[in-house]
């Protein structure tokens, strides 16, 4: 056996050993050192024969593994058995190469001792492998690369139990992407991957390296902390919420994605990981009821929340499978001359022994339950059929057009314009007889094919109008660039014109502005007098709010356009018209709020046919 190297005859000791031809066969004598091997350990280890005998073998192990071959060997030693053991083996280059290591001793026969030890080497690099890729496909999630749930739970198990020896907290923070389904629905399952893809990156890049970030299912991440302060759990919350409000890069699109956030902590040490992901559930849901875009914590109140929830959703359902769903309309009133030129259709529901359901409530868990889109088809397919047997009672120029509210899901629709056509066609409407009214955030949650299809709605003379203006981010934008007819200005600048200067300036720059791009103006809930004054003064065109009309079954409409209510509050209360600047920064000087409720007159307001043109008449 020339330089350690073993001869043909020696390697045919080894037959019940060898698991193929590339495996490398050696001795090692009672101290564990290499005396013979053969040559195939040059392309396994990197060593020739001569460079490895008389080393121990011990030393080209990991020492992570060193533990388990000295039990193998001992246990080798006192049964005479052959042993199998996986092993990292140290190469030449210093890397390393996962080997099964069968062993076989031959024992002394006079002390019964080893006296030396054969060994075959196998390379399972490709095994190891397969199983490791096994274990990260059982763990992590395939698109992301995150954690998935099961590693999730387990690691939140962890964390719990380690409350027990060191006190702190444990926070979990419960995402959902905002409106997901429609990102998925535009962009097709390929670029809702990439959001996601994009989204995990930023989580990752917010979290601490000690943080647990785990894709939870669909559009469901969680983010597990352990941490002393609740407030470093809010903080991080903070930054995840302002991290995803910039936009994905997908293709050559921009795609926003905002997130919704619950958050739940505890520092009990019996609170079990289903427990608090329920809570930050609940939280989660709790930021999307507040509008999306924000981080919610879990309190008492919550669950209390939840709870109502479950009832008003159960309401909902038996209120639709009886009939008791009901649609009603809230004049929009023309600021010159009073008419009630349009309607704006409303769900409502008598909930059963309840009386009324706050229909934001209602609306909000049809939404979450995916009851809306069977809700909106039935409210539009009603009120155009009203629509059309209320017509010929109608004197001209009254109910021009009622108003319906559109959601992202449906704009995005490969069939959104033709089933609008089509309902209309049914009713024996036609284009002219409807208004669609989109918020500016649905915009921006839709693609340029759903701006086409506006475009196409357009032109059969749907008439195209930008919900709560002046709540969105790109508002000017969307002025200059979508297809619109009209703007809403949103009710929170109403609301607050008569007492603060600032909302009156905002208020009359955006219609000075609408007029300027020849869109009509329609302020959103007016409730008093002094309002209906400063919008009139600012040059408003449409009006529509509970000074006028609450919302009315569709005789109470016919009702209020025969009685003339609003004709009498807009003409019947006209007031000598200030300046321009005297209504931005005060109440003018010659009358004001309280002049017009009490009937002061002065000069009718006059409009221009540009204006005409913009209310289509």
């Amino acid at each position: 056996m020339p330089n350690g190297r073993m001869s043909d005859r020696a390697a045919g000791r080894f037959a019940d050993l060898i698991f193929s031809p590339a495996d490398a066969l050696a001795v090692t004598d009672d101290t564990g050192a290499f005396t013979s091997i053969s040559p195939t350990s040059l392309p396994l280890l990197g060593y020739a024969p001569e460079e490895l005998i008389g080393r121990p073998m011990s030393g080209l192990i990991h020492r992570d593994d060193r533990t388990i071959a000295g039990t193998a060997r001992r246990r080798m030693a006192r049964t005479g058995e052959i042993e199998n053991v996986s092993l990292r083996f140290r190469r030449k280059d210093g890397t390393y190469a996962w080997l099964e290591c069968r062993s076989r001793p031959v024992m002394n026969a006079t002390t019964g001792a080893v006296a030396h030890t054969q060994l075959a080497l196998h390379d399972i690099g490709d095994r190891i492998e397969a199983q490791h890729e096994m274990e990260r496909n059982a763990l992590t999630d395939t698109v992301t690369g995150l954690a998935n749930r099961t590693l999730l739970i387990d690691r939140l198990n962890q964390a719990l139990k380690r409350l027990k020896r060191n006190a702190g907290l444990v926070g979990v923070l419960m995402l959902d992407l905002d409106h997901f389904k429609v990102i998925n629905d535009t962009l097709g399952h390929h670029g809702g991957d990439a959001v996601l893809i994009s989204t995990a990156q930023r989580l990752l890049s917010v979290a601490r390296p000690e943080d647990t970030v785990a894709r939870f299912g669909g559009d469901e991440f969680v983010v597990v902390q352990s941490l002393a302060s609740f407030s470093d759990l809010n903080a991080c919350a903070d930054r995840i919420v302002t991290a995803l409000r910039e936009p994905h890069r997908v293709g050559d699109q921009e795609v926003v994605a905002t997130v919704s956030i619950g958050v739940a902590a505890t520092s009990r040490t019996d609170h079990l990981p289903d427990d608090l992901l329920r809570e930050a559930d609940l939280a989660m849901y709790r930021a999307k009821d507040r509008g999306r875009d924000r981080h919610e914590v879990y309190g008492e109140a919550l669950q209390a929340r939840a709870t109502q929830r479950l009832e008003t959703e159960r309401v909902l359902r038996h209120a639709m499978s009886a009939g008791r769903l009901n649609v009603r309309y809230q004049p929009i009133v023309d600021l010159s001359t009073g008419a009630a030129v349009q309607a704006e259709a409303l769900l409502r529901c008598s909930a059963i022994d309840r009386g009324k359901s706050m229909p934001e409530r209602y609306i909000s868990v049809a939404d979450e339950a995916g009851l809306l889109p069977v809700i909106d088809d039935w409210v539009r397919a009603t009120a155009f059929a009203q629509l059309a047997t209320l017509r010929p009672a109608l004197r001209d120029g009254d109910l021009q057009r009622v108003a319906v509210n559109v959601t992202a899901r449906e704009l995005v629709g490969a069939d959104f314009a033709a089933r609008f056509a089509s309902s209309l066609a049914t009713a024996g409407l036609s284009g002219n007889d409807l208004a669609i009214e989109v918020t500016e955030q649905v915009l921006l949650q839709t693609s340029n094919s759903a701006i086409r299809a506006l475009v196409e709605l357009r032109s059969t003379g749907v008439h195209i109008g930008l919900d709560d203006f002046g709540t969105g981010f790109s508002s000017l934008t969307h002025l200059q660039a979508l297809p619109l007819d009209f703007i809403k200005i949103d009710r929170s600048f109403v609301k607050r014109i008569a007492t603060d200067a600032r909302s009156r300036a905002i208020v009359a720059a955006i219609i000075d502005l609408a007029h300027a791009l020849d869109l009509t103006v329609v302020g959103e809930g007016i409730e008093t007098h002094a309002q209906l004054f400063l919008l009139r003064g600012f040059g408003c065109d449409l009006g529509q709010g509970h000074l006028f009309a609450r919302s009315l079954t569709a005789s109470g409409l016919v009702g209020f356009l025969d009685d003339g209510a609003a004709a009498h509050l807009v003409v019947g209360g006209e007031h000598r018209r200030s300046s321009r600047s005297d209504l931005a920064h005060g109440w003018g000087r010659t009358g004001g709020p309280e002049a017009y409720a009490t009937g002061a007159t002065g000069s009718q307001r006059t409009y221009s046919t540009t204006r005409s043109r913009r209310l289509g008449a």
